[in-house]
């Protein structure tokens, strides 16, 4: 016959387990809840040391049209005759995009509802359907009885695409050239911010007078191939948050607080019972 003496135990061993399994239980909360969200980055599905073929490199020539403010600089072998065709520095009737005047060469030239500019001594000039290129030939020749080696630059002063969202500092970027690339536009801006995601990446172009909306993924090779790649006057891009990202962010701080909250309570109640037991 055995006989079995149960031995209650003490009074602190009840504590002692209480004590364990709440720092176990916690502690199994607070390690779930700082999970760490898998970074984004520009290219980050692009394959180490590769080639990408078919790179969309479209040589665009954008038309000269009636509204179009032009920034036209001319230099000669005589720079005291160079000043009299060139744009006095100073305030400017013609407001850029901003809404502020635009001083950075005189204010430019603004293309009329005729489509004509007005140089000095050459009088006015059809510039509304030419490219860049071709005004800068004709103002040469144009030039030529009056200068000697003539050198005309000529660039867009109201050409600008709009980069917002989730990025450094939203705003519209300039745009002198023809083009300027998605990932250039992006760069001025001051980059994606920390709770933005590269692979929705919206660019809204306005085409034969309707809003295309067109998501693209800057995360792999495909932006490269896209025609949208270089964006054009008036473009616009919206960097999207990653929403994911920032719910998880969010639940994980939440989660956190109720772990801190739940730890200070339940010290409080650990203390009190032991005061209460002894």
């Amino acid at each position: 016959m055995f006989i079995i003496n149960f031995y209650p135990r003490g009074k602190g061993y009840f504590l002692a387990i209480l004590k364990s399994s709440v720092i176990i239980l916690f502690a199994a909360i607070f390690f779930t809840s700082c999970s760490v969200s898998k970074p984004s980055y520009i290219f980050k599905d692009i394959t180490r040391d590769t080639v990408i073929k078919n790179f969309h490199d479209e040589n665009i020539e954008l038309k000269i049209r009636k509204n179009d403010v032009l920034n036209v600089s001319i230099s000669s072998l005589n720079p005291l005759e160079d000043v009299l065709f060139n744009p006095a520095a100073g305030p400017s009737s013609i407001t850029s995009v901003t809404g502020k005047s635009d001083n950075s060469s005189g204010g430019g030239y603004l293309v009329n509802q005729e489509g004509n500019i007005y140089l000095h001594k050459l009088g006015t000039i059809m510039v509304a359907g030419l490219t860049r290129k071709e005004l800068k030939s004709k103002i040469e020749t144009s030039l030529l009885p009056f200068l000697k080696d003539p050198i005309v630059t000529v660039s867009f002063a109201n050409h600008f695409v709009t980069v917002m969202g989730s990025v450094g500092a939203s705003q519209m970027v300039n745009m002198p050239a023809e083009k300027i690339s998605l990932i250039d536009a992006i760069a001025v801006t001051g980059n994606v911010s920390i709770d933005g995601t590269l692979k929705n990446v919206l660019v809204i172009r306005e085409t034969d007078g309707a809003k295309v909306f067109t998501h693209l993924n800057l995360e792999n090779q495909s932006v490269f191939t896209s025609p949208l790649y270089y964006l054009q006057p008036k473009d616009i891009v919206v960097v999207n948050p990653d929403v994911d990202k920032i719910y998880k962010d969010l639940r994980r701080t939440r989660n956190l607080q109720l772990v801190s909250i739940g730890l200070s309570a339940v010290s409080v109640l650990i203390i009190i019972l032991d005061r209460i037991i002894k």
